[in-house]
């Protein structure tokens, strides 16, 4: 990592960010994240006769009807500029009107995001209320830093089944300067919680447990080609406006977390 910055944000932040960077060997080169995800992004729907669901879906979303569960807890986020909430709400028209029956309840629109880094999350509010109150003091100042670190621009690769979970559209920076951004302010809230290699996405929707229409690799390999054909080589601009520390209730229901 860099001891000195290409772009514009403030001295003090760049290296408060830094010096935590330097001792985190999860801060991959652009060359590396691109060939890391490639990996599971490409053909990422395995070759079974019966699509098997990740149980921790159950968790999130209801089986049989797709409504949301109550889920609690805390993350970091870049909400989207209007035109790639958009390109993203097209993307999910398609993929409802292909697999609808075998999703879950819809996103609103103005939920998608890009995470920053994840924080608290649990079945039951006691398991992480008390973490999340108290991170609440440090995540405002966080927050500012990070903004300071200015615009992310990330290159849309694909429409991939994210481990048996959920729809996803697939995201690496457009640059090694920008891969270097996203690092720089990702890592600091490894202070709060430790993280490991990242994935930039957008959630489009989850998958719905014991749906009435079963969902089949086939069909959701289709699908999901089609729908890379729509996205690949768009590009997603993150914005330090749009940056925000969130609390959530369920997969669906976020709202700032105040402090920035």
């Amino acid at each position: 990592m860099k001891t000195c910055c290409k772009f514009h944000i403030r001295d003090a932040a760049y290296r408060g960010a830094d010096s935590r960077l330097r001792g985190a060997s999860m801060a991959e080169s652009l060359a590396q994240m691109t060939a890391r995800t490639e990996r599971f992004q490409q053909r990422s729907v395995p070759e079974e006769d019966i699509f098997g669901l990740a149980p921790a879906v159950r968790a999130k979303v209801e089986a049989g009807t797709g409504a949301w569960r109550p889920f609690y807890g805390s993350t970091v986020a870049y909400f989207l500029e209007p035109a790639a909430r958009h390109l993203v709400d097209r993307v999910t028209d398609n993929l409802y009107a292909y697999c609808g029956d075998s999703l879950s309840a819809r996103l609103p629109a103005e939920s998608y995001h890009v995470t920053l880094h994840d924080l608290r999350s649990a079945e039951k509010l006691d398991d992480v209320a008390s973490a999340v109150f108290l991170d609440t003091r440090r995540t405002g100042s966080m927050i500012s830093t990070a903004r300071d670190v200015g615009d992310v621009r990330l290159l849309c690769t694909s429409v991939f089944n994210l481990m048996n979970t959920s729809v996803a559209v697939g995201l690496v920076p457009v640059s090694d300067d920008d891969c270097e951004r996203l690092h720089v302010a990702r890592g600091l809230f490894d202070e709060i919680v430790p993280s490991g290699h990242f994935t930039p996405h957008i959630t489009l929707a989850y998958y719905r447990p014991d749906a009435t229409v079963p969902l089949t690799p086939a069909l959701l390999s289709q699908t999901l080609e089609t729908l890379t054909e729509s996205v690949v080589g768009q590009t997603v601009t993150l914005t330090p406006a749009l940056l925000r520390a969130l609390h959530f209730s369920s997969m669906a229901t976020y709202w700032d977390a105040g402090g920035a």
